[in-house]
């Protein structure tokens, strides 16, 4: 179709034709460019993972109780004694009520605690009750801890400072609690071993001695409960464990007591200005159905 043409007039048309081609392949067509452009990716759809069902909690378990456990504790609160006990409750930094407590409980089947408010007591700096608590204490020294010399120089004791068998509680993560009256008689019974009968204030202070060691070295389950005993090892360090003694029974033993101040009439000068300058101030009374962990 290209024949008669010149040949600059075939060049020309050559050159048209080519430019034209090249237009038609590289540029799409309307509709093909408008697909192009209306074509959106697809959204990305996020499916929530559900949350698991928490499991039931577990139901709490119920404590583990020796036979008898709350009669047992119903048995170391006497009826006759609720008022004191109410006083010692409302009360806990007034040395009088703890004397009340303490003579309350001297004839009860829960003498411990007379020995324990006793203590408290005349640490707490005693008062008009000296005779009478000092009285109370040495009923249940010489009544509720009994030494009977055996053969070869052997001695037997006997402590009813709690009633019956000691009752206990025993919690789901192991923890055992027991009264607080039953775990002093426990306690406090090794610390007997040292008495030689008969009872007398020199007796009585080897004894309170051994405790009081036995607090300092190791600590008892009893000491969170019972404040008396790091005020007992304070006195101890200060060397006035002695002359409290003489101070707590001394008008229970007045022999003894007159022969202790003939010699030491400074030692029991120096406790009275020790007590007046520190004495026990209790946060909270000591109760005998207080629960004391054990284990």
């Amino acid at each position: 179709m290209l024949k008669g043409l010149p040949k600059v007039g075939k060049l020309w048309l050559l050159l048209l034709g080519a430019a034209w081609l090249a237009a038609c392949g590289s540029s799409p067509r309307p509709a093909e460019a408008a697909a192009v452009h209306s074509v959106k990716p697809a959204p990305t759809v996020t499916v929530a993972t559900p949350a698991p069902s928490p499991e039931p909690a577990a139901p709490p378990q119920t404590p583990a109780e020796s036979p008898g456990f709350d009669e047992a504790l119903a048995s170391l609160r006497p009826a006759a004694s609720e008022p004191q006990l109410q006083a010692l409750i409302s009360a806990p930094t007034d040395p009088e009520a703890y004397a009340q407590a303490a003579l309350a409980y001297a004839s009860t089947e829960v003498p411990g605690m007379t020995l324990l408010w006793g203590l408290s007591y005349q640490a707490m700096g005693g008062g008009s009750s000296d005779a009478a608590v000092a009285g109370a204490v040495s009923k249940v020294l010489t009544e509720r801890i009994l030494a009977k010399p055996g053969e070869q120089q052997q001695v037997t004791f006997n402590l009813r400072l709690a009633p019956g068998r000691m009752p206990m509680r025993k919690s789901a993560d192991g923890a055992v609690e027991a009264p607080l009256a039953h775990t002093f008689e426990a306690l406090f019974g090794p610390a007997v071993t040292t008495l030689q009968p008969p009872w007398t204030i020199e007796q009585f202070y080897d004894v309170l001695s051994s405790w009081t060691g036995v607090v300092a070295a190791h600590g008892t389950a009893l000491d969170p409960n019972v404040e008396v005993d790091g005020w007992l090892v304070t006195a101890a360090k200060a060397r006035h464990l002695e002359a409290f003694c003489y101070q707590l029974l001394g008008p229970a033993f007045p022999v003894e007591l007159k022969a202790y101040k003939a010699k030491n009439a400074a030692s029991l000068k120096a406790y009275r200005v020790f007590v007046k300058g520190a004495p026990l101030r209790p946060k909270r009374a000591p109760l005998p159905d207080d629960l004391v962990r054990i284990e």
